[in-house]
């Protein structure tokens, strides 16, 4: 397996920005990782506002909290966030894990290349 094609699969399936960090490109490795986990944490933070607000308008019962009155409390969260800023962030989240993929695959083309023209004037 090539270069480039190593640094794209550890992009799709590890983490949008490992495959730049795999070519020693560390800044834009770090750019993505960072996007991305400010997107996730994005998530998250919303979810979590929406799940206290559901608490303060109805706090569980004593004895009734089991994973199912929790998993129950998460959906109801979910529901209640703005359908427009979820799906805006899940949308960017998309897009710049699409473009982390073809950036560390045409990083690694890059590398190749530089690699083969050196090969060749030795």
């Amino acid at each position: 397996m090539n270069l480039a094609t190593r640094a794209m699969l550890f992009n799709i399936f590890l983490f949008p920005g490992w495959g730049q960090i795999y070519l020693k490109k560390y800044k834009r490795g770090i750019l993505f990782i960072l996007g991305i986990t400010a997107c996730i944490f994005s998530i998250a933070w919303s979810v979590l506002q929406a799940v206290i607000n559901i608490l303060k308008l109805q706090p569980l019962r004593k004895g009734i909290s089991n994973f199912g009155a929790f998993l129950q409390l998460g959906i109801d969260a979910i529901k209640s966030l703005n359908t427009f800023y979820l799906w805006g962030v899940l949308f960017f989240m998309i897009l710049l894990w699409i473009i982390s993929v073809i950036d560390a695959y045409l990083l690694g083309k890059k590398e190749m290349a530089k690699s083969n023209s050196h090969n060749e004037s030795i």
